[in-house]
């Protein structure tokens, strides 16, 4: 299981690659951005590239998460419990940087921030709880797939990986199984409907 935890910590340095959040306002999408644009200042807001220095920020929290995901990677070179310990810790690491490098991004912070700012008009207040936040795949998919390998780490450090592949060998053998004979029932039920019309007399 150890060489398969690449996959789940591959997959969540890609997601950083798509869609992470989407702001609109009526249906509007007023920013978007991918995992690497909020890291490193690069959204779209109103269909214009906005970078750092137009205004944008660095997010830390994200640039460290990315480096804790790559610090994992580099871990799975190596073997041993105390290697899979170092990789759940980057792993759970990521996760707890990716949630608070975003808190940032949610309409409960966005109002906070607007209320220290001082715009706390009707008019403002009734403008930005319009305003929704949405998280999208990359997001969703770099989280999940830490989690995974977080939990493969941990079955790795624990010394239960190999009653966990045979676990999951075992549940796929019987999916299969289970496939094959739902197709194979699919089939019959096929060819009876083709052999019934076929017996029934034809109409005058």
């Amino acid at each position: 299981m150890w060489k398969w935890i690449r996959i789940p910590k591959g997959i969540a340095l890609a997601a950083f690659l798509l869609p992470w959040m989407t702001v609109s306002c009526s249906e509007q999408k007023l920013v978007e951005a991918t995992g690497f644009g909020l890291a490193f200042g690069r959204v779209t807001a109103m269909g214009q590239a906005a970078q750092a220095g137009d205004g944008a920020s660095l997010n830390l929290w994200l640039i460290l998460a990315l480096l804790a995901i790559a610090g994992g990677l580099a871990l799975l070179f190596m073997k041993g419990r105390e290697a899979a310990k170092l990789v759940l810790g980057t792993s759970i690491a990521a996760v707890a940087l990716i949630f608070i490098g975003t808190w940032r991004y949610s309409k409960d912070a966005l109002l906070e921030e607007a209320a220290k700012n001082g715009q706390n008009s009707g008019m403002d207040q009734a403008a930005l709880a319009m305003i929704q936040v949405h998280w999208e795949i990359g997001y969703w998919l770099a989280m999940l797939s830490l989690v995974v390998a977080a939990a493969m780490a941990w079955l790795v450090m624990s010394g239960k990986e190999g009653e966990a592949e045979a676990k999951m060998r075992s549940l796929a053998a019987e999916a299969g199984e289970k496939a094959k004979a739902a197709a194979a029932r699919a089939g019959e039920a096929a060819d009876n409907a083709t052999g019934k019309k076929e017996d029934d007399p034809p109409k005058p």
